[in-house]
């Protein structure tokens, strides 16, 4: 079975790498896969947050809070690295979505990795802003009614 990324994952991707590169980090890490779910808009992650009473302002400021920021630009041109941790998130989503049997890793997988660890910045923004974060797993492992692109 090969699972391939919907396009909406493959934005938060994107989304990912311009965050690091306005905090002028030279990888992407865990907290830039979050702020690239939250810049998705309509993803699967998104409702989910939103169900769960997440702000993504908030998150997002939370978040960056958070991050060091470098005076000097990345030296790395083109896409910069996942970082070992994010790599591993990112593969934990396809898993998951491999064990859930779906063809297609939406970022709901994503969002579902990124919650798997529970002393990460990701679960204390979330936290801050408000969200049930304990009820966001459940919410994520069920099969969305109006699927990402």
């Amino acid at each position: 079975m090969r699972e391939e990324l919907t396009e909406t994952f493959r934005r938060a991707l994107e989304a990912a790498q311009t965050a690091a590169r306005e905090l002028n980090q030279d990888f992407v890490g865990t907290e830039h896969l979050m702020l690239g779910l939250l810049a998705t808009g309509d993803s699967e992650a998104a409702r989910a947050m939103r169900n769960a009473h997440a702000d993504p302002a908030q998150v997002a400021s939370a978040l960056r809070a958070s991050l060091p920021t470098s005076d000097e630009d990345p030296v790395v041109t083109g896409d910069l690295p996942l970082s070992p941790k994010a790599q591993r998130l990112v593969n934990g989503a396809i898993v998951k979505a491999q064990a859930m049997r779906e063809t297609r890793v939406s970022t709901r997988f994503l969002l579902l990795s990124l919650l798997d660890d529970p002393q990460t910045a990701v679960r204390q923004a979330l936290d801050k802003a408000g969200a049930d974060v304990d009820a966001l797993p459940p919410k994520l492992a069920e099969k969305p009614s109006t699927p990402e692109a």
